[in-house]
């Protein structure tokens, strides 16, 4: 065991105060990147993203990747978490998979981005693609 548990930690006030789950590690160049979902207080899931050079020391990003609520048709009204990564090298594109739980009941969502380091692109090419 590591001596720095929990390598992610959690906080008041925060998109994952409550608690944190469900790590997805990956490399992404000369970092490596962790998907997991963070629970607020409000009680929402969302897909939260931290950083690392060396896989023991981790930064998150204050801000979710993918915040509950943001299908617009209320797909992921309550939460949006356990998340699944492919990259399709065909069309250079990053498709997170994740469980979706809100109006709709559940199912699962779908954010696409072509880069991991760029938020807003995986956001808005999630907002664009929506049927």
């Amino acid at each position: 065991r590591n001596i720095d548990n929990p390598i992610v930690k959690v906080f008041p006030d925060e998109f994952d105060s409550q608690f944190c789950s469900d790590p997805k590690v990956y490399r992404d160049g000369d970092h490596w990147i962790m998907f997991y979902f963070g629970l607020g207080k409000e009680g929402k899931a969302s897909i939260m993203v931290a950083h690392s050079q060396d896989l023991l020391h981790w930064t998150k990003d204050k801000e979710p990747l993918y915040q509950a609520g943001g299908h617009p048709q209320g797909l992921d009204q309550q939460h949006a978490h356990k998340t699944s990564l492919v990259y399709n090298a065909s069309n250079k594109t990053f498709y997170l998979y994740y469980c979706a739980v809100g109006s709709k009941g559940r199912g699962v969502g779908l954010v696409t981005s072509k880069t991991l380091d760029t938020v807003s692109s995986a956001v808005e090419s999630d907002r664009s693609t929506k049927r």
